[in-house]
């Protein structure tokens, strides 16, 4: 079953799609340091146009969830510490 975007919902379509790779982060099914869907993936995936699935990567890359090395993909990023650095300061 392909998930779908709930275009009558208060949450733009770009988040509902970073919400679902994060869920698949905190469950494990993405794990750390492995490459999340490509865009082509996502716009296949979730029948969305490249700008949604651009601004999906761009949000998930802005609260740290994932890393862009240039050319090669985008991976899971290691927030294990996460709380801990957040705790020290």
């Amino acid at each position: 079953m392909s998930p779908s975007i709930d275009y009558e919902a208060p949450t733009p379509p770009y988040q509902q799609i970073a919400a679902e790779i994060i869920r698949d982060i905190e469950s494990g099914t993405l794990a750390v340091d492995r490459p999340i869907p490509s865009e082509s993936s996502l716009i296949q995936r979730w029948g969305v146009a490249r700008d949604t699935a651009r601004r999906a990567v761009r949000h998930l890359r802005e609260f740290g969830y994932v890393y862009t090395v240039p050319q090669r993909g985008t991976y899971v990023r290691d927030r294990s510490g996460e709380d801990e650095r957040q705790d020290a300061q």
